[in-house]
């Protein structure tokens, strides 16, 4: 009885593992290379109020740790296309892609090999924006406020909703936890003005045995407008109707950009949540981390020309700075659809899958082009 030898088989996804690895590394490399570079910028900028404020390096250290969630967050779409060229470069240069051509591996194959690391740094990039990221840019918020020598004079003024009622405040300090120049302007439910409240200061007041905190204004002043006249009161000290704000909403109110996580979009968009920004662009910042894995998708397909560079060409073609090109334009286009929904001229959905379907499209007709050619 004669037994069949069989030549031992390779192990499975040994090719998916060394790509995933070789990709994740290149991401990681050039994600460490923007973000020292971005941080450096910041810090350029931020060093001296720093030290004008004696903090030292110990605050230069704080400042760049705290930011740095939101760094990566913003470096990560470079960070997959400048990856994905060098990566696919070096293996067309080394003949690694046409012994995989040999072997049978189709272009669309090598993308699905290569996809698994981008989901991941995709998945890192969600956790940043829901997590790290607001946690750490609130931080920053605090630790900047408290540390100013007047925070009421460089704090800006700040103009918000808070249900139907408009609120100015002129600054704030403690990290948020003293207003100064607190107006309240109550509206009735069709927009008409019936109260106003003025307030000198307030003060954040916090009893764990009595629930959630209230602001205690100073030198409160009250109009209540009637059909027929006016009633003016005025008392050293009351609670502010504003039952929805907090200290950490002041400081998050106060950020142009502010970084927001899905559930603190969706408390303003439907849960009343005072907001400072049109309604518009919250609705942008609820689909942003929803569209960030086919944005990186995007970017990887957007690199994948690299692996037709001619043979002869070598090192001087012109195919990785098309790509890279190719690249910015997406962001620089995207950054513009984008601008045109937090205006509220396009609808949300559409402005946020405008662009990446569209580099699709155009991604996916160049590679079949360069496959004909």
């Amino acid at each position: 009885m004669t037994l069949s030898r069989r030549s031992p088989s390779p192990p499975r996804h040994v090719l998916l593992v060394y790509m995933t690895r070789a990709l994740a590394g290149h991401i990681l490399l050039c994600a460490f290379v923007l973000v020292a570079l971005m941080e450096i910028l910041g810090l350029l900028e931020q060093t001296t109020p720093i030290l004008a404020r004696h903090l030292g390096l110990r605050g230069v250290a704080t400042y760049a740790l705290l930011h740095l969630p939101a760094i990566v967050l913003r470096a990560l779409p470079l960070s997959v296309l400048i990856g994905a060229i060098a990566l696919l470069t070096r293996l067309t240069l080394g003949s690694e892609i046409a012994s995989l051509r040999a072997a049978g591996l189709t272009t669309g194959a090598l993308y699905l090999l290569l996809l698994p690391a981008v989901l991941g740094t995709a998945a890192t990039g969600l956790f940043l924006h829901e997590v790290l990221a607001p946690r750490s840019e609130l931080a920053l918020a605090r630790w900047w406020n408290a540390s100013a020598p007047h925070p009421e004079s460089i704090s800006p003024d700040l103009w918000f909703h808070d249900g139907d009622a408009i609120v100015h405040i002129t600054g704030f300090g403690a990290s948020g936890r003293i207003l100064y120049g607190v107006n309240i302007y109550q509206r009735a439910r069709g927009g008409v003005l019936h109260a106003s409240d003025r307030a000198a200061t307030a003060r954040w007041s916090q009893d764990r045995r009595e629930g959630p905190g209230q602001w205690e204004g100073r030198d409160m002043r009250r109009l209540v407008l009637t059909r027929d006249q006016v009633i003016a009161s005025a008392v050293p000290s009351s609670p502010l109707p504003l039952p929805n704000v907090t200290p950490d909403e002041v400081l998050i109110l106060a950020q142009p950009y502010p970084q927001m996580s899905t559930t603190q979009v969706r408390a303003v968009l439907h849960g009343g949540a005072p907001a400072s920004l049109p309604k518009a662009t919250y609705r942008m910042a609820l689909f942003a981390p929803y569209i960030m894995p086919l944005n990186l998708s995007v970017m990887l397909l957007l690199a994948l020309p690299v692996v037709y560079i001619p043979p002869r060409t070598g090192s001087r073609s012109m195919m990785p700075v098309a790509a890279l090109g190719a690249g910015f334009a997406y962001i620089v286009l995207q950054g513009i659809v984008q601008a045109l929904g937090n205006a509220g001229t396009l609808p949300a959905p559409l402005a946020i899958l405008a662009t990446p379907l569209m580099a699709v499209l155009l991604g996916m007709t160049w590679v079949l082009k360069m496959e004909e050619s």
